[in-house]
């Protein structure tokens, strides 16, 4: 087939002590300055909304410290969930913790110590969606869902002749390889996957109508991450027959080496990107319901008496925006990482790849997300800011929500 060319003060002291640290030095994840650490396995693709989250946890009067696990063992969507469902003992295995150097969030590696376990997973997809654990999702652990990330395919930057690519396309590049014959994407050494295991391959698979456990070698070269897609994509020595996938929030940050791909699903006439071009970031696309590869964030903890830990319970809370603080807005944080919280969908679905139907949050926050994912300094176009809450300073039936007449 050949393919046609498509165009506090104890806040502050905690926070000092982390920022004092080198970059480079390491310590045990246990160490005591790591105030009230939380422990996270799973995803790679949330790490950049975690970060955001990190630093400010921190700074809070009662502070929080993430940590996240870096470890084989650990990293990954279900690989993260098989560590809450397994209890697994990191011990001896690596993980980083998150400062604010200079204006930076700055990586920090630290060794669990023998004992220490996950407190919670993050994943791309659903429990049900993880084929290495058992099934059905024991009473035991919890499956919360959090903000929305998109999943995108990704050529190199050079690559300015490939625009898009269909349902079919997609499902024989990576069901069949480079055999398909889907041109340009005819060099096996080409075509970059993820894992079985991995909430981006899953999801990926899942809307395109293969399953995930095929997207493995020969049909195509496994990559161990996110950075890894980004590296092998963007230096392959033919730009024109290298594609990957990747989160969009992991697109935002590379889109002076990568292009995306708009992405026709079945049924639909068009293709759309996860934007509303390729040049912007706005995941209207998404969020309306037009562009289909997408999921949940997951949170995934054990439950003792049907209960989590309160440790969960506030680090779900500020997650999801229902626990709130003085000093920031976890939608304005998502929207910064490019996660997409859930008071800016349209759409909704139930289950990984599933069909999508309407929906309209309790509150909503898409002038706030849409700066904030923007990176711009003055609001988006029809977006009126406000202060306070409810109607005292809007009009025409407007309600002050998340600082916007919305």
């Amino acid at each position: 087939m050949t393919r046609l060319t498509r165009l506090a003060l104890a806040a502050g002291v905690a926070l000092s002590l982390l920022a004092a640290r080198s970059a480079h030095a390491q310590v045990m994840c246990n160490d005591a300055s790591l105030v009230n650490p939380i422990i996270v396995s799973g995803s790679t693709a949330f790490e950049p909304t975690l970060k955001q989250f990190a630093v400010k946890l921190t700074a809070e009067a009662t502070p929080m410290t993430i940590i996240l696990a870096t470890g084989s063992n650990a990293s990954g969507s279900c690989t993260g969930v098989a560590t809450i469902v397994n209890g697994t003992d990191l011990g001896g295995t690596a993980g980083r913790y998150y400062t604010l150097v200079a204006g930076a969030i700055t990586n920090n590696a630290c060794t669990f110590a023998t004992g220490q376990k996950a407190d919670v997973a993050i994943s791309d997809v659903f429990y049900e969606s993880c084929g290495n654990v058992t099934q059905p999702k024991p009473t035991t652990i919890s499956d919360v869902s959090g903000p929305a990330q998109a999943m995108v395919f990704v050529v190199p930057k050079a690559n300015t002749t490939t625009q898009y690519l269909t349902y079919k396309e997609a499902q024989t590049v990576y069901g069949c390889g480079a055999g398909g014959a889907v041109s340009p994407f005819i060099e096996a050494a080409g075509i970059f996957c993820r894992d079985p295991n991995s909430g981006t391959q899953i999801t990926v698979a899942k809307n395109i109508g293969v399953p995930e456990t095929v997207l493995v070698p020969q049909i195509c070269v496994a990559s161990s991450g996110t950075g890894a897609v980004v590296t092998n994509v963007s230096n392959y020595a033919n730009p024109q027959a290298a594609i990957g996938f990747i989160a969009a929030d992991a697109f935002d940050a590379q889109r002076g080496v990568l292009n995306s791909l708009a992405f026709a699903s079945l049924g639909q006439s068009q293709a759309y990107y996860s934007d509303s071009g390729p040049a912007v970031a706005d995941r209207r696309n998404v969020r309306d319901g037009h562009y289909t590869i997408w999921g949940y964030e997951h949170i995934v903890a054990p439950l003792t008496n049907g209960n989590p830990t309160q440790k969960v319970v506030d680090f779900t809370g500020y997650i999801n925006g229902t626990k709130t603080s003085p000093n920031f807005d976890a939608a304005d944080l998502e929207g910064t990482a490019g996660a997409i919280p859930i008071c800016a969908m349209k759409v909704k679905r139930a289950a990984d790849g599933g069909l999508l139907s309407s929906f309209t949050p309790s509150e909503t926050c898409s002038c706030l997300f849409e700066k904030a994912i923007s990176k711009a300094t003055t609001p988006p176009t029809g977006c009126t800011a406000c202060t306070g809450t409810g109607a005292s300073t809007c009009t025409g039936g407007l309600t002050c929500q998340h600082g916007f007449c919305e």
